[in-house]
């Protein structure tokens, strides 16, 4: 009997695919790319039209084997290729053909946008020959990130320090994160106050009006001289209503995710770091194990930018809604989508293969996070696709001589797609809650008592700090990377150090603002934003064949080596004089970049290897690379006595190091915990705040403290890790679960209030106040 040989790209798709496929198949897995350019070298011949020089990625030689003596087989009568459905997977595909001497116009590529058995059937059904044009454009991404990293990491080794790295669309990341940083340490807060009145209708119902305009006109309440000037003014005048208007107000659902929306939704609600989401997307698409249905395919292809949705998608889903809601929560016609210009629409959007796999069906069936993760695609498709949600809002206003008072009241009328899913509040956006109030019966003309009217003062904000879910969002707007993208560089970002993560919010390091002044001063269109978006549209166009890829990096690369030979001769290396003496030999110090960070070497250096640590809170490079001197010895002084000021607060634990008293210090973060044998010993650790509880864990004699993970979420530990590793994301009793031994934590919920419930997974135990039970029973 002969077989067809299947090759995707990860294990993971084998069982799903070859529970259905039957014996007639073989599947296996290339295991990402089998092909590459070489790890250590350049790998591009810029002198023959950008010729790559590929080579078998090192840990693929078995797997090439493997799959070419399965070809080989007289089994097998035809090999489908079957890598992810866009660039990468074009290029996989290619790459496969190549080594197991396949025809690559043949009908050998196959693609389905879910793991499902009808779009597997169908695409076998289908198969085509490899896109050339989806290869070159994959291709020319390759070389141009190589030359981009390849070129300019060098120079930043050569004239700040080793093991720096630039990227064509990493740098830009960066440049953003610094652009903002310097916004806010340029920002000069402006004072502003504002008026809020409470005023009482002749039926003796309360609502709030706050100031709008005064003098006739939308003005800023400057000071508080203006500001007492117009609360007299209100407080001696009669309150009439002299306007009142009604208006309905819809709201649309969204569309369903995309790539980067799904990566920001889940970072915003979460707390998932964009790698994470894509990990758990990547499961969900591959497959789940399903009972006795087997391993299933959840959602459809998780890298996409595209809002459509299939036709087969949507009979499904209309047929659901209909059986599931009641009519007014319908829509007579399927609800489109605008895409974004520059979207690549050959997926369409993140959503159930089945909506009829519900998360309630699914929940026992999937690990705590990819159920919280397939509950938001579910719920968002499903959303998309009901009707608006409508609100009833008034505007009520009263004039004093040009003074005006508004109040702002929303009500539902219909909660529509609302009752389904709940739109995420942006990050960064101010509260809205005073326009959430209800008003009561108001006419023009009500005359209405004054009850309180105050005044406070304010004063404006800087720009928000870019958080993992916020930066997406702009290089998606800016037009910069690609679905595929966005978790690799936010990942990178961190892990080079260029920026740190604090309470979720990305803080630029001193290294970051060095390497993008270098790269603003001598590579100003590498950075800018602008022209990275025109290389990626022009990546697209080579996509659909419509400009060649040589051409194209040939127009990038001659006016980057040029500015890369000036930049080689012009910029200078970072060592910047200051005003300290080296105090081993009596010579200038200057002020370097490491790997660690900051510090001051000795001008003397080799012949003196003295050096000094600079504070990591000291900030030397936000306002740009000194041309001149740094006058850093009162900065050392003054970060030396505040750390002297602090050695009274000692904290009741030793150095784990060296056994010398821990104290508190405090840094550009915040307080943390440090050896007082400092800079002997540089060990440090956050300060742990004690709940109050003792950890329930028998034997052992620590506390419980709250802690933050990685992403800024807070959880609860013992004082004792990593001797004792109880762990809780609710804070715990400091009591042991009478059935499973697990600890017991405070738990709440909007149906029951707070009671105590067991964390142990699968453990049902809880204990509600007797107070609450009989509540609950009347």
């Amino acid at each position: 009997m002969t077989k067809k040989l299947i090759i995707v790209e990860s294990p993971g798709k084998i069982k799903t695919l070859s529970k259905f496929l039957g014996k007639e198949f073989i599947v296996e897995a290339s295991k990402g790319h089998v092909i590459d350019l070489p790890p250590t070298r350049i790998g591009v011949s810029t002198e023959n039209g950008f010729v790559p020089c590929f080579q078998v990625v090192k840990d693929r030689k078995d797997v090439i084997e493997n799959l070419q003596k399965i070809a080989k087989s007289k089994d097998i009568d035809k090999i489908y290729l079957a890598p992810d459905p866009d660039r990468e997977g074009e290029a996989i595909s290619w790459h496969l053909a190549t080594v197991l001497n396949i025809d690559p116009l043949s009908d050998c590529r196959i693609t389905f946008n879910s793991i499902t058995k009808e779009n597997v059937l169908k695409s076998l059904e289908n198969p085509r020959c490899i896109d050339v044009d989806l290869v070159n454009a994959q291709q020319s991404r390759r070389i141009l990130d190589r030359l981009v990293g390849y070129k300019l990491s060098p120079l930043l080794w050569q004239k700040i320090c080793l093991g720096l790295s630039a990227g064509r669309v990493q740098s830009v990341a960066v440049a953003l994160i610094c652009q903002r940083e310097k916004e806010i340490l340029a920002f000069i807060p402006e004072e502003y106050w504002t008026i809020t009145t409470q005023a009482v209708t002749a039926e003796n119902k309360i609502f709030k009006l706050k100031l709008t305009k005064y003098d006739g006109k939308n003005t800023i309440v400057p000071n508080k001289e203006v500001s007492d000037r117009i609360l007299n003014k209100i407080k001696n005048s009669e309150l009439i209503v002299t306007s009142v208007n009604a208006r309905e107000k819809r709201q649309s659902p969204p569309p369903p995710f995309i790539t980067s929306t799904l990566q920001a939704e889940a970072a915003q609600k979460f707390g998932f770091a964009p790698k994470r989401t894509m990990s758990i997307a990547q499961k969900l698409y591959e497959g789940i194990e399903l009972g006795s249905e087997g391993q299933v395919g959840l959602i459809t292809y998780m890298r996409t930018d595209s809002v459509r949705i299939s036709p087969e998608g949507l009979n499904e889903l209309n047929s659901f809604l209909k059986a599931n809601y009641s009519k007014e929560y319908l829509i007579s016609a399927n609800r489109g989508f605008k895409i974004k210009k520059g979207a690549q629409d050959a997926h369409e959007a993140i959503r159930p293969t089945s909506v009829y796999r519900t998360p309630e069906k699914m929940a026992s069936y999937l690990k705590p996070e990819q159920l919280k993760l397939y509950t938001l695609i579910w719920k968002r498709y499903v959303a998309s696709q009901m009707a608006e949600a409508i609100y009833n809002v008034v505007t009520a206003e009263v004039d004093i001589d040009g003074i005006v008072l508004q109040a702002v009241g929303t009500t539902p009328v219909f909660d529509g797609f609302t009752s389904l899913y709940a739109i995420a509040k942006d990050e960064d956006a101010t509260d809205d809650s005073e326009d959430k109030q209800k008003l009561p019966k108001l006419s023009k003309g009500d005359k209405l008592k004054l009850r309180e009217a105050e005044s406070e003062q304010h004063f404006t904000l800087p720009p928000p700090r870019y958080s993992e879910s916020s930066i997406i969002k702009t290089l998606e707007k800016e037009g910069i990377g690609r679905p595929s993208t966005y978790a690799t560089i936010v990942d990178t970002i961190q892990q080079r150090k260029y920026v740190k993560k604090i309470d979720g919010r990305f803080y630029p390091s001193d290294v970051a603002f060095a390497v993008t002044e270098i790269l603003e001063n001598s590579f100003s269109d590498l950075i800018d934003t602008g022209f990275t978006a025109k290389m990626e549209s022009q990546l697209d166009q080579v996509e659909e064949g419509k400009i060649d890829w040589v051409e194209m990096l040939k127009d990038f690369y001659t006016p980057f080596v040029e500015a890369l030979n000036k930049a080689e001769e012009s910029v200078n290396k970072l060592q910047i004089p200051c005003d300290v003496k080296c105090d081993a030999c009596g010579k200038d110090m200057v002020v370097r970049l490491g790997r660690t960070g900051k510090f001051l070497a000795c001008s003397g250096y080799p012949e003196c290897k003295n050096t000094i640590n600079i504070p990591e809170e000291v900030s030397l490079f936000a306002k740009g690379i000194p041309n001149q001197p740094i006058q850093i010895s009162k900065i050392l002084e003054e970060a030396e006595n505040h750390t002297k000021s602090e050695e009274a607060e000692l904290l009741d634990e030793k150095c784990e190091k060296c056994g010398a008293p821990m104290q508190i210090r405090t840094g550009r973060f915040g307080k943390f915990a440090a050896c007082s044998n400092y800079p002997t010993c540089k060990n440090t650790h956050p300060i742990l705040k004690e709940v109050g509880v003792k950890c329930p864990a028998k034997g052992c004699d620590g506390k419980i403290v709250e802690k933050k993970s990685k992403t800024g979420r807070i959880f609860y530990g013992c004082s004792n890790y990593p001797k004792c590793t109880v762990t809780t994301w609710e804070k715990p009793t400091g009591e042991l679960c009478p059935e499973c031994g697990q600890p017991l934590i405070f738990h709440f919920t909007k149906k029951q209030g707070e009671f105590i419930k067991c964390s142990g997974k699968g453990c049902k135990y809880k204990l509600i106040s007797e107070d609450k039970e009989k509540k609950d029973g009347e």
